[in-house]
């Protein structure tokens, strides 16, 4: 057993908007990463040392939709990466976050909002079959019930494999409940995954849990089996407006409890 003290992803994010005399709207986002709370940590560290840029993304908004160029968050990370809801932590995902060298247009018909995106470029310095990566995420608002999802066809990673899930999202007596399926078509070892969260608010203090059944076409390197029931449990305590204090533990079902952690921490956003 190890315990460590470490910065869990600080980011300084900049935008804005202007709204034009013409109808339009233009704005832009940029999203710094590379923070510590040690100096040696920082990417930030003199004139020849730089953070990372984590999104950057200028945009246009008018009564045909929005439009995004630069990098965003990817449409499967939006719409369809259920199981994401660890604080710190990395139980199996194959959600790619955020995405760079993107054209991107949102829009939201009715109850259905919905984004078409483009990555273009090779994703991974190898060559890929496609120069360009396609996704469509969407979610449908029914009232009692919302569905979302997303599907991403990996033409520019080096496996040129598709990742894809469905789920929905409802409240029964307070409770906020998922249930989702995703799948990862590698040729490697294909994965799905079915997910199942909850989450229940009482008065500051949120209590979330989360199960989800991993199975592989094959067994990973190291395990004697090809399928895993990983579970994640916190309580959130929303101190103010500004500042959550945190903790959690999650169980991989891996050999020798590999990946299995308990954590403590503090978020602070304004």
């Amino acid at each position: 057993d190890q315990t460590t003290f470490s910065d869990n992803g600080t980011s300084l994010v900049f935008s804005g908007e202007h709204a034009n005399d013409n109808g339009l709207t233009t704005f832009f986002n940029l999203d710094l990463d590379g923070f510590d709370t040690t100096e040696s940590g920082s990417g930030f560290q003199g004139e020849d040392s730089f953070g990372d840029v984590d999104e950057g993304s200028v945009g246009v908004r008018g009564a045909f939709g929005e439009v995004v160029v630069g990098s965003d968050i990817g449409v499967y990370d939006n719409y369809a990466d259920f199981g994401d809801i660890e604080w710190i932590g990395d139980r199996t995902s194959f959600s790619n976050g955020d995405v760079s060298d993107v054209v991107q247009y949102n829009n939201t018909v009715g109850a259905v909002d919905f984004t078409l995106q483009a990555q273009i470029g090779d994703d991974t310095g190898t060559e890929a079959e496609e120069s360009t990566s396609l996704g469509f995420g969407a979610s449908v608002d029914l009232g009692e019930v919302t569905l979302s999802g997303a599907y991403e066809d990996g033409g520019n990673t080096a496996d040129e494999e598709a990742i894809y899930g469905v789920g929905a999202m409802a409240n029964l007596g307070g409770v906020d409940l998922t249930v989702g399926y995703e799948a990862d078509n590698a040729d490697a070892n294909s994965i799905d995954k079915i997910v199942l969260n909850a989450a229940y608010t009482i008065d500051a203090v949120t209590l979330t849990g989360s199960m989800q059944n991993v199975s592989y076409d094959e067994n990973p390197a190291g395990e004697d089996d090809d399928s895993f029931t990983e579970l994640n449990l916190s309580v959130a305590y929303s101190m103010t407006d500004q500042v959550t204090l945190w903790a959690e533990t999650v169980r991989e079902d891996r050999q020798n409890d590999a990946g299995d952690y308990n954590a403590v921490g503090l978020y602070y956003a304004w």
